[in-house]
């Protein structure tokens, strides 16, 4: 790759990662919880690691709150000249070493009383996620040492989303069910702005949890199901679902309250029923998602299945099928030459 190429690459990054960390900065309910877990745990003669630093806060932190070492470690180019700046403008800069590598990739002496690290991405309970934290632990942590989080829970909850997809199209005299079955077929991310439009209508139940401290393999996340009795159940139209971050056994981070972490909403077609049972199940897999909503109390209603599958399959099989004109895009000069060329 060329420098000018590089250069062009290395702009696109920056870019791309400011408004992320824009976002993570915000988020005033992570942040506070974050820095109450690392205040607590560091000392004089804390070793700390922050794997994923993005732009070093809690590295920088560390630093501020004294601890002895403090190794900070990022994997996207762009963000280790921000981790610096940052670290001078808070007077810590020779207090941090930096290392641009992927977690898997590096080689650092010692061990670290205090690991901190949010490799979730968006598969936070996958098997790439847990083996990351298997492998900092077994090659970095201390005895007695501290991860943060320590655990990561899913939870589900039945809830009422206003202007929902069954709302389309707005204020028109059409109809759009073609449009709302393949939307049904996918699960939505709803940001903390958005959250106002969802309520609850039962206690959350917890799907799954992950202990970062003992886990040595990813938990199975097939058929994960729960069950709910409610009062009214066609007032039910989603399903949602959210995390728990346990930074310590005293502090925890409830995602839904979170900026940084996203909700998702699994809506489906309300049930005439009235008071009954109604049930959730859940499989997440590496690249998708299939989801059912059930009412146990009342077997004789159809299961409505949902899964991006069959919105593909639907997609497809109507493309086959629709009359219609298709102009390909003349070919450039260069393209031209080649083709000579052959």
């Amino acid at each position: 790759m060329k420098k000018k190429e590089k250069d062009a690459h290395f702009a696109a990054q920056i870019q791309g990662v400011l408004p992320y960390h824009q976002q993570m900065l915000a988020d005033g309910v992570r942040n506070k919880l974050l820095y109450e877990a690392i205040k607590k745990n560091v000392t004089s003669e804390t070793n700390f690691l922050d794997i994923g630093a993005g732009t070093g806060i809690w590295a920088i932190l560390a630093a501020k709150l004294g601890a002895k070492r403090v190794v900070a470690v990022e994997m996207e180019e762009s963000l280790i000249p921000i981790i610096f700046r940052l670290a001078q403008e808070n007077g810590v800069a020779d207090k941090i070493e930096i290392i641009h590598a992927h977690s898997n990739d590096m080689k650092i002496r010692g061990k670290f009383n205090l690991i901190v690290s949010e490799l979730f991405g968006a598969d936070a309970f996958g098997e790439a996620t847990v083996n990351a934290f298997v492998k900092l632990r077994n090659r970095f942590l201390a005895p007695n040492g501290v991860l943060i989080p320590q655990k990561l829970a899913m939870f589900a909850v039945p809830v009422r989303v206003e202007n929902s997809i069954q709302n389309l199209p707005a204020e028109l005299p059409i109809k759009c069910d073609f449009f709302k079955f393949l939307k049904f077929n996918y699960p939505q991310s709803y940001s903390l702005s958005d959250r106002h439009r969802i309520k609850f209508l039962a206690e959350p139940q917890k799907f799954v949890e992950i202990d970062f401290r003992t886990v040595e393999s990813n938990p199975s996340l097939q058929n994960l199901s729960l069950s709910w009795k409610l009062d009214n159940l066609s007032e039910v139209n989603a399903f949602a679902t959210f995390t728990h971050s346990f930074f310590t056994d005293e502090i925890k981070m409830d995602a839904f309250d979170s900026q940084s972490w996203h909700t998702a909403i699994y809506e489906f077609h309300p049930f005439a029923q009235a008071v009954g049972e109604i049930n959730f199940n859940l499989t997440i897999e590496q690249k998708t998602e299939n989801w059912s909503v059930s009412l146990p109390s009342n077997p004789e209603v159809k299961v409505q299945s949902y899964s991006p599958v069959f919105a593909f399959a639907r997609v497809r099989m109507t493309q086959q099928m629709t009359p219609h004109r298709r102009f390909k895009p003349p070919k450039r000069a260069e393209e031209k030459k080649f083709a000579k060329a052959k």
